[in-house]
């Protein structure tokens, strides 16, 4: 519980400073591919501790905060795709989300 945390904590801070992908669109596929992955490495890096899987979890974490933070932007400034596309990544990170 407390690693999950202060990853959260980790994850919201890079998601601060993370610059903007220039294609932002993946398809449900890679989507899918991308919470899978982070999902084994949130798992892995829960059961060892270790710097070294608690690192990639939180490389997976940062390319999927790179994408959400470029989608925010550009559905703040009316895309339509955008916000369709950070609906779609949205319902996936809530499905693996504490259950």
């Amino acid at each position: 519980e407390e690693m999950k945390k202060i990853l959260i904590l980790m994850v919201m801070v890079l998601g601060l400073v993370a610059c903007g992908e220039k294609f932002p669109y993946t398809s449900q596929s890679t989507k899918e591919k991308m919470i899978k992955e982070l999902k084994v490495a949130m798992e892995k890096a829960e059961e060892t501790k270790s710097e070294k899987d608690a690192q990639v979890l939180l490389e997976k974490m940062g390319e999927i905060i790179k994408i959400s933070t470029e989608l925010e932007k550009r559905s703040s400034e009316g895309d339509e795709k955008a916000k369709e596309e950070l609906e779609k990544w949205d319902k996936l990170i809530k499905e693996i989300g504490p259950q």
